[in-house]
C-alpha cells in the first residue's frame, strides 16, 4: 500500500491481477493473504481511473466499496451506464457546474441517463451552419423553456426539502422540471460546453446567471431564470444581451457577482428577433413574439356578470400557445401578467391567483386558484394547466385542499 496525494491505493499484486491504482480514499487495511479488511472506502474521482479498472472494481469489491462514489466533474455517459449496469444501488456525488463549484449532490445512474437523455434532444436541435450567436439563444431558449422555477423550494412544506434536492443537479432537474436559479444557469453553462460555447456561471449572494462569449470574444449577459416564464409563452426575452445598466434595473447585483473589470456588449431588438426566427423559436407563435397579442387577452371579454368573464378569461389562457414545460408557477404569471393589462382595472383588481401548495405535492402538477371578489362572498375556480379544464370549488374544499393553509 501506497498514500500519493492524500489517497491510499491498493496493491495486492500477489499474481497482478488487481489494478496498482485503484483510487479508494480512507482507511483500507490488507492482510498478507489480501483480505480487505475495511468497509465502506470511498471510490473517489471516477473519472481519472480507467473504465477497465472501474469495472474491475465493481465486479470485485463492490462490497467493499461506500454506495456514493465521486466524480471532479459531470461523469462520461459510459461510466454511469457501466455503474448502472454493475452497480445501480450506488450513487455517484459530482460538481454541477465547471470546475470551481463546491455544489455536490449524490445521484444514480438512472436519474443521471434520463437527464442525460432530455439533454441530447436538446443538442441534436442545433443546425451545424449556426453561428455562436444562433447556438448560444437556441440553447437559452431551451434551457428557459424545458425547466421552470419550482416556488416548493421557497415554501416551509413538508415536500420543499425533496424539491430542493433534486433542484440541486441539473440531470434531476431537468427530470422532475423542478428548478431554482442555479439550475438554471448551471443548465446553460453546460449545454454551452457541450456545444464547445464559452459560458460562465456568475454568483450573487441569493442568485446564478450566466455570462457567454461569442467567437468574436464578446461577452454577454444572460439570466435563463428571469426569462423562463416569458420564453414558455412567447415574450420577447428580457435579459438576453442587454446592458450592465439595464441588468442591474433588473434587480441583478453585478457588484456582488464580480465582474468589474468586464465590459459587456448588447445585441439590438431586431438582432435578437432575427436569431429567434433563425433558430426556430418564432414558428412556434406564427412568426412573432406574443407580447401585443396576450396584453389583450384580458379585454373584451364574453358574459354579463364578472363570473361569465372569469370563464371566458380561463377558456382564453387555455388556448395560449406554448413551448416547453410550463408549470403552475408559469401559468400564475402570465395569467397576473395578462391581467395587469386589462383596461378594465376593476375586473383585473376582483380576480386573485396563486398556486396551492399542499402536503401532497411531491410531483406535479399543482393546481391554481381563482378567487373572485363579488360584493360580498367570493368565487373560487381550481384551473388545471395540463388538461386546460376549470371546476368551481367551495370554500370548505378549497381549505381541505390546502392543508398546509399556504396559497402561494
Amino acid at each position: 500500500m501506497g498514500s500519493i496525494n492524500n489517497k491510499v491505493f491498493i496493491d495486492l499484486d500477489k499474481e497482478n491481477t488487481i489494478p496498482k491504482l485503484t483510487a479508494f480514499q480512507g482507511q483500507i487495511d490488507v492482510k498478507k493473504n489480501g483480505k480487505i479488511l475495511v468497509k465502506n472506502s470511498i471510490l473517489e474521482d471516477i473519472d481519472t481511473i480507467t473504465e477497465q479498472e472501474l469495472e474491475y472494481i465493481l465486479t470485485n469489491f463492490k462490497q467493499y466499496i461506500s454506495p456514493v462514489m465521486t466524480s471532479i466533474y459531470i461523469p462520461s455517459i459510459s461510466t454511469m451506464e457501466m455503474i448502472r449496469k454493475l452497480a445501480p444501488e450506488c450513487k455517484v456525488r459530482f460538481k454541477t457546474e465547471k470546475p470551481g463549484s463546491n455544489k455536490l449532490v449524490a445521484i444514480s445512474p438512472k436519474e443521471f441517463l434520463t437527464g442525460e437523455t432530455i439533454f441530447e434532444g436538446i443538442l441534436k436541435g442545433i443546425h451545424p451552419d449556426w453561428n455562436h450567436k444562433q447556438k448560444q439563444k437556441y440553447l437559452y431558449n431551451q434551457t428557459a423553456s424545458m425547466l421552470s422555477y419550482d416556488l416548493n423550494v421557497l415554501s416551509h412544506i413538508p415536500n420543499a426539502k425533496i424539491h430542493e434536492k433534486y433542484s440541486r443537479n441539473i440531470f434531476t432537474a431537468i427530470m422532475k422540471n423542478w428548478g431554482i436559479c442555479d439550475s438554471f444557469a448551471a443548465m446553460y453553462d453546460y449545454l454551452c460546453y457541450r456545444s464547445d460555447l464559452e459560458s460562465q456561471v456568475l454568483s450573487e449572494d441569493e442568485h446564478d446567471y450566466v455570462m457567454i462569449t461569442d467567437e468574436e470574444g464578446n461577452d454577454y449577459l444572460t439570466d435563463p431564470t428571469y426569462d423562463s416564464l416569458r420564453v414558455k409563452f412567447g415574450l420577447k426575452a428580457e435579459n438576453y444581451a442587454i446592458s450592465k445598466e439595464e441588468f442591474e434595473k433588473n434587480d441583478h447585483n453585478l457588484t456582488e457577482a464580480d465582474v468589474d473589470e468586464y465590459t459587456f456588449s448588447t445585441i439590438s431588438e431586431k438582432e435578437m428577433e432575427e436569431l429567434d426566427r433563425s433558430t426556430g423559436y418564432l414558428e412556434y407563435f406564427e412568426g412573432k413574439y406574443t407580447n401585443e397579442e396576450l396584453s389583450d387577452l384580458a379585454n373584451d371579454l364574453e358574459g354579463n356578470t364578472i363570473t361569465e368573464q372569469v370563464i371566458s378569461f380561463m377558456n382564453r389562457v387555455g388556448k395560449i400557445k406554448i413551448i416547453g414545460r410550463p408549470t403552475d408557477s408559469d401559468y400564475v404569471y402570465i395569467m397576473k401578467w395578462i391581467l395587469s393589462k386589462s383596461k378594465d382595472r376593476d375586473f383585473a383588481k376582483k380576480i386573485k391567483i396563486s398556486s396551492l401548495a399542499y402536503e401532497d405535492t411531491k410531483e406535479l402538477p399543482r393546481r391554481i386558484i381563482l378567487r373572485i371578489e363579488e360584493d360580498n362572498w367570493n368565487r373560487y375556480y381550481t384551473f388545471d394547466y395540463k388538461t386546460k379544464t376549470y371546476d368551481e370549488i367551495s370554500e370548505t374544499e378549497l381549505k381541505t385542499l390546502d392543508k398546509d393553509k399556504q396559497i402561494k
